[in-house]
């Protein structure tokens, strides 16, 4: 299996760990301390820090190997930048041209690599940027070198401790959290949103103060991080703190913290959530806490994950791939289509030929279906065309009959009925006594939705009482009910014969009518024609030659004979009673006979004109 180192050192110690990778998990086998301490204060050499650790290496068998190095806060420049929204693979450009301008001691040379951050804010896109100076990167591969090992990684120190919790909580959503790791020299102090780090701070350790007057100076430092968190991070509040640790340097701190601050309290064992193997299962290194960016930097390496901030595989815009990289896969797929293309369209070709003769037989097979569909087609149109104008005239004469005023008051003289291609239309004259009863026709003429056009009127001087003439045009609309039963039986009021007194008006009904039979010999005799006069063509802008007459104009009512009484006429029904004195009573309103007219046996003919006879 391969096997992955960590390392990690300051002015006093360099902590080693080792683990073998077992599929996306890590089996941590060495976790050991190697003092650096030179006596009076003194900083050992680079080289003589690899030296050492070349050292303890070999007295544990461990050879060269894939290396991962963490770098503290202390050593790079840091900061939080705010950016305009932009696509992800323009970011570390932007990022690179704004640290430029922002960071005072950088250069061109220098490694820059960032993380997103969720700062609240929806108009901007805020990053934490690192630099590091190339004289570190190189400084930093030389020890590596000397300690017979090869830098594979070197990520920023509070990223990799954030991801070891950060694996320990995925299955739950902690609240803000602080985590502390207290070093040999220093104390990093990491505020993580959503398991993301989105703050961090390094202070240097209160050496040789004793664990109190060390724990009261960290709980102001830590006092002063949760202050410029909810600043810096759109009010959120540290709610947890987290530190590093199986609580036997702890203690102290962790019962400060608990006593002066609000925040819920945690330890936090690295070694917790690993497997670890050999000596290591028994007996856990003095200062279990420091090793939890080297553990988590382990874990990373060997699922896979992106570190946070890797300054030897910084981020860098996606290179393009290269046109000519597949080049001669791309000829040789386009030849093969090529002559897939070629092969098709000569066959396609051959049997060309023979399809189009096929078609055309096929055509002119059709032709004569065709036509007969297409004569039966105008066939339809042209009832249909016939339909939509053969109204009921009828219906709408009885319609007229029971909508128009008495007739006592208005009387007609002329009737037209008429159907044209645009629909039907009604041309009436008649008469009133008053002037006031043209607009009571008028309102009668126009009950179910028909639309009435004045022609004209006026006093007539030639007349007595019915005086007041008037000239309507009814317009009816085409018929939409094609279906429907025009020839169906029909009661049609036949207007009694006018100024006739009530007593000789009768009702008869129309199951009761006698019906007439003309004689077998005698020949069908046509209803009368009769042309219609210039006021209905000027209507309807037509030559009165055009028009088909419908109706027979009413001519005037003329004088009737005075009514027979019951006695005298034993053909008559049985009436009212006579009055008292002898005088036979006057009947009610008149109330106008019914006829039973027969349907036609075939709907699609044509009626002959309607025709009323005064």
């Amino acid at each position: 299996m391969p096997r992955l180192l960590a390392l990690e050192w300051d002015g006093r110690e360099a902590r080693v760990a080792v683990a073998r990778t077992r599929g996306s998990d890590i089996v941590v086998e060495h976790a050991f301390v190697v003092d650096l301490e030179l006596g009076g204060g003194q900083t050992p050499a680079e080289s003589e820090v690899g030296k050492r650790v070349a050292a303890a290496l070999a007295a544990r068998n461990l050879g060269r190997t894939e290396t991962l190095v963490a770098i503290g806060r202390t050593s790079i420049e840091l900061r939080q930048l705010a950016l305009p929204p932009s696509p992800v693979e323009e970011l570390p450009e932007l990022v690179r041209f704004q640290a430029l301008r922002q960071f005072t001691t950088i250069s061109e040379d220098w490694p820059i690599d960032f993380v997103h951050v969720d700062a609240g804010d929806s108009e901007s896109l805020h990053v934490i940027a690192a630099a590091i100076s190339p004289d570190l990167v190189r400084q930093i591969q030389g020890t590596c070198e000397s300690a017979d090992q090869t830098a594979k990684r070197l990520v920023l120190r509070p990223f990799a401790a954030a991801s070891l919790l950060h694996r320990r909580d995925k299955d739950r959503q902690p609240p803000c959290t602080l985590m502390v790791d207290l070093l040999a020299e220093e104390v990093d102090l990491t505020v993580m949103v959503d398991n993301q780090v989105a703050m961090m701070r390094t202070v240097r350790s209160s050496i040789g103060n004793g664990a109190e007057a060390q724990s009261r100076a960290l709980l102001g430092e830590i006092r002063r991080t949760i202050a410029a968190a909810q600043n810096q991070l759109s009010g959120h509040r540290v709610e947890r703190i987290v530190i590093c640790g199986d609580g036997s340097d702890q203690s102290t701190l962790k019962a400060l913290v608990e006593d002066k601050l609000t925040c819920k309290v945690e330890l936090f064992s690295p070694f917790s959530d690993v497997q670890v193997e050999g000596e290591l299962a028994e007996s856990k290194p003095e200062h279990p806490g420091r090793f939890a960016p080297l553990l988590g930097m382990l874990a990373d390496e060997a699922a896979g994950a992106a570190h946070g901030i890797d300054f030897l595989h910084p981020r860098e815009r996606p290179t393009p791939p290269s046109p000519w990289r597949n080049r001669g896969l791309y000829i040789g797929l386009g030849v093969a289509v090529c002559a897939v293309v070629a092969m098709v369209l000569v066959v396609s070709g051959m049997n060309m030929d023979a399809e189009i003769a096929d078609l055309q037989e096929e055509s002119q097979a059709l032709e004569k279906t065709v036509d007969k569909a297409k004569k039966k087609s105008d066939d339809v149109n042209r009832v249909e065309d016939f339909l939509r104008t053969d109204y009921a005239w009828l219906d709408e004469l009885k319609e007229l009959s029971d909508t128009m005023p008495p007739a006592d008051d208005v009387i007609l003289t002329q009737l037209n009925m008429i159907a044209i291609p645009s629909g039907g239309q009604i041309a009436l004259d008649g008469y009133t006594m008053e002037s006031s009863q043209i607009e009571d026709v008028q309102r009668a003429l126009r009950s179910g939705g028909r639309r009435v056009v004045p022609k004209g009127g006026g006093v007539d001087p030639r007349r007595n009482e019915y005086r007041w003439q008037f000239k309507e045009l009814i317009v009816l609309p085409l018929r939409t009910d094609l279906t429907a039963n025009v020839a169906k039986p029909t009661a049609v009021t036949v207007a009694p014969e006018l100024e006739t007194p009530a007593e000789a008006v009768q009702e008869v009904p129309a199951k009761d009518a006698p019906r007439t039979e003309p004689p077998v010999d005698a020949p069908a005799q046509d209803p009368p024609v009769i042309e219609p006069s210039d006021l209905e063509a000027a209507a309807l802008n037509k030559p009165v030659n055009e028009l088909a007459p419908v109706e027979a104009p009413i001519q005037d009512p003329p004088t009737t004979e005075p009514p027979v009484s019951k006695a005298d006429s034993p053909d008559e029904p049985a009436g009212k009673p006579a009055a008292a004195d002898g005088s036979s009573q006057d009947a009610p309103a008149t109330e106008l006979p019914t006829v039973e007219v027969p349907a036609s046996e075939d709907p699609l003919k044509s009626d002959p004109p309607a025709s009323t006879s005064p």
